[in-house]
């Protein structure tokens, strides 16, 4: 599960045409991130990648290279307040003595991606 950060900010400040181009950038991130896997648009600034292939088997590391890629695209002053995207991202796996059905997995990884959220000190606003 990832989450544009601070869109509201976005849109208020700069105008959604802005905003609409943080919602395209943070997908183009997410979609070369994890290029072997299935990313789904679930709401207005919320993503949902299916790990497959590759991308399930180096899971860890892609989390950590996504956040990584954000972290620096964020602080980079030379870009607009719009390109400037933050994103939080909760991810977990499937188990079977767990989970009842996908749901709960989702679940599972968006409370994680909301915990990200806060620690990056990026509520919604």
């Amino acid at each position: 599960m990832i989450d544009l950060n601070f869109l509201k900010y976005i849109n208020d400040n700069f105008g959604h045409e802005k905003g609409n181009i943080a919602i395209k950038r943070v997908c183009q991130i997410v979609c070369v991130n994890f290029a072997h896997s299935p990313v789904f648009r679930i709401g207005g600034d919320e993503f949902v990648v299916i790990l497959m292939n590759s991308d399930y088997v180096e899971a860890e590391l892609l989390v950590d290279k996504f956040k990584n890629t954000v972290a620096e695209i964020h602080e980079d002053e030379v870009l607009e307040p719009w390109e400037r995207v933050s994103a939080a991202i909760g991810w977990t796996r499937f188990d079977p003595a767990v989970d009842k059905g996908v749901q709960n997995v989702f679940k599972r990884a968006d409370d994680l991606m909301y915990k990200n959220k806060k620690e990056m000190k990026a509520t919604r606003e």
